[in-house]
């Protein structure tokens, strides 16, 4: 959990970085309604406003002046809305949570901006504050006659984009404890999985898991797919039950205080991985360890990601699915048939967390590298996943474009014959160290034979 000392650190740390500039407004956003309800859909704060606030309340705006510092403005419930909601957070916790000394109500912000009239305002965190500036309590904007410099704001939002990528000592204990409550989660899971149960069943078991474990929510949707839906990249769960002999992917995770875990698993359905399962779930974890290993200050995040494609474009030619020399494999992006995602990406307020691409490098529109999340050097602090994987997906193995471009180097007629095999990843989160690397999902087995033994166990074997 962090406090109020070093949430100020973090606020002084990037007012210098930012350098001179006029007034900063960053919004946490909005509640965003179920359209034809009474309800809303579930709330984040924007990572821009929460990271240096430390709050992720509705409606609340975080304001900064170089002359007069920082100030919290959050919105008050109205009498309606205590009598449904409740009181909501006192002016005085948000003080003590944010450590900020000036926090007022949201109705004080016009006045704040009316005190600058006619200076350009930066506006950072949620841009829902200039499209509906009066739900933050600013009901008449344009007489206000503030200008949005959107040059600088992009600037400062840049600044505090790169600031994110190291994590200090508190987000990291804070995602240690993500990474703990989602450990409990897969856990359970592998030891209740069985043939016949559904994948929604399986959702609901490792989500208690995580909420057991002090989550307040999942860091993302969790996606649970067996047999021929593991090889849907984000397949959310079904009522469709695991079958014997099938695999189940497993990519869900807790969030906490609002830092987001990562992890993907893969499990039988059964006591066992067999056949081109056992095979493929060998070369990814194999892959995935290599990629681990390598990892460290400096490296190449995409360079990581270029020997992870090599190393599975080699396994697939092993095992008869691909045919050719793997670096020209991967040249020619014939592994991204296989492994069409990037090898991971950073992680913390989110789950693609900012900060992934250096300033300057532009995103590749090859098969092999278009969805890849990070394209930076590797430094201390920096929380990426690792995630290789291998799947077998109908919408890109059955494309006529595809089989004519890959004609020669890859061996069609056994492809037809696994087209139900499904898809295996393996992410783990990993922190970088001065030393390398460590793994804050370490406690989560991977190995076939820890998969193995908790299979068992959880079938009374």
């Amino acid at each position: 959990m962090q406090d109020g000392s070093s949430l100020r650190n973090r606020r002084d740390r990037v007012a210098r970085a930012w350098g001179a500039h006029g007034p900063v407004v960053i919004a946490s956003g909005l509640p965003v309604p179920v359209a034809g309800t009474d309800q809303f859909h579930d709330f984040h704060a924007h990572a821009e406003h929460r990271y240096l606030a430390g709050t992720a309340q509705e409606a609340s705006v975080l304001t900064f002046d170089q002359r007069e510092g920082w100030t919290l403005f959050a919105a008050r419930a109205s009498l309606e809305e205590r009598v449904w909601s409740g009181d909501g957070t006192s002016l005085e916790v948000l003080a003590a949570e944010s450590g900020i000394e000036d926090v007022r109500p949201a109705a004080d912000l016009g006045a704040w901006l009316e005190a600058r009239r006619g200076e350009a305002v930066a506006v950072l965190g949620n841009h829902d504050f200039t499209r509906a500036p009066a739900a933050y309590g600013v009901p008449n904007w344009l007489a206000l006659e503030t200008a949005i410099d959107q040059a600088e704001s992009e600037r400062l939002s840049t600044f505090l984009s790169e600031a994110r990528r190291a994590k200090d000592s508190d987000e990291i204990a804070t995602m240690r404890l993500a990474a703990d409550a989602t450990a409990a989660g897969h856990l359970t899971a592998m030891r209740s999985v069985r043939p016949g149960m559904s994948e929604r069943e399986l959702q609901v078991e490792v989500e208690a898991e995580f909420f057991r474990h002090g989550s307040a929510r999942t860091a993302y949707s969790s996606l649970v797919g067996g047999g021929p839906n593991s090889s849907v990249l984000h397949f959310l769960p079904t009522a469709r039950p695991f079958g014997t002999g099938e695999i189940v992917l497993m990519d869900a995770a807790a969030e906490y205080d609002g830092y987001a875990a990562d992890v993907t698993r893969v499990f039988p359905a059964g006591d066992r991985f067999e056949g081109i399962h056992r095979d493929l779930y060998a070369l990814v974890l194999a892959t995935q360890e290599h990629a681990i290993a390598k990892t460290r200050p400096g490296k190449e995040f995409k360079e990581l990601h270029l020997e992870a494609a090599t190393e599975i474009a080699a396994g697939l030619a092993d095992l008869g699915i691909l045919r050719g020399n793997p670096h020209d494999l991967v040249e020619s992006d014939a592994h991204a048939l296989f492994f069409p995602h990037g090898l991971g990406h950073m992680l913390g307020l989110a789950t693609h967390d900012s900060g992934g691409c250096l300033a300057g490098r532009a995103k590749s529109e090859r098969l092999g590298l278009k969805w890849l999340r990070a394209d930076i050097p590797l430094a201390p602090g920096f929380v990426v996943t690792i995630e290789p994987g291998i799947y077998f997906i109908r919408a890109l193995l059955t494309d006529p474009e595809r089989r004519r471009q890959y004609r020669d180097a890859v061996d069609w007629e056994r492809v037809d014959g696994l087209l139900d095999t499904g898809g295996i990843r393996i992410e783990d989160d990993i922190l970088i160290t001065e030393e390398g690397a460590a793994v804050l999902s370490a406690e989560i087995p991977k190995s076939i034979a820890a998969v193995e033994e908790l299979r068992r166990e959880g079938l009374g074997r």
